[in-house]
């Protein structure tokens, strides 16, 4: 006779669980490293603008050209805001599914610990058995003799 879990399709769902949770928190920490780097992308396009507006302005810039460049310089900022509140929200949302994470995988390991025990009692009776049937035998062997 094998050995039968009792909780194991409990153990196989809490399981499912703990993979889904994980697999939300490695998307949401992948989303906060887009977010990261579109962010060093912005301040990186921020800094070039401003060295070449001010390579201009040293040269004769017209009005229209130092317009545009100011309105791309509140364009990159409106940007950065904008990545850097969406980071922000990111790692709010990555906080709550770490919890929610970490609540699955101790709900798991509540289950996967009594199948632990389970086991080893199981194997413990298995082999106790064995050796009371080989301990007969020997015994009944020294009988017959």
């Amino acid at each position: 006779m094998g050995f039968r879990f009792p909780l194991a399709t409990v153990l196989r769902v809490r399981e499912i669980a703990e993979d889904r949770e994980e697999r939300r928190l490695a998307y949401i920490l992948s989303q906060i490293g887009r977010a990261r780097q579109s962010l060093r992308e912005v301040q990186t396009q921020n800094s070039n603008l401003i060295l070449v507006r001010e390579a201009q302005i040293r040269k004769q810039l017209s009005a229209a050209q130092l317009q545009i460049s100011y309105n791309q310089l509140r364009a990159l900022e409106i940007m950065q805001k904008e990545i850097q509140s969406q980071l922000s929200n990111l790692e709010t949302l990555r906080d709550q599914q770490t919890k929610i994470y970490e609540a699955a995988h101790r709900d798991r390991e509540v289950i996967s610990g009594m199948r632990e025990k389970q086991l080893g009692r199981f194997q413990y009776e298995q082999a106790r058995r064995e050796q009371n049937s080989m301990d007969d035998t020997f015994a009944s062997r020294r009988l017959l003799r």
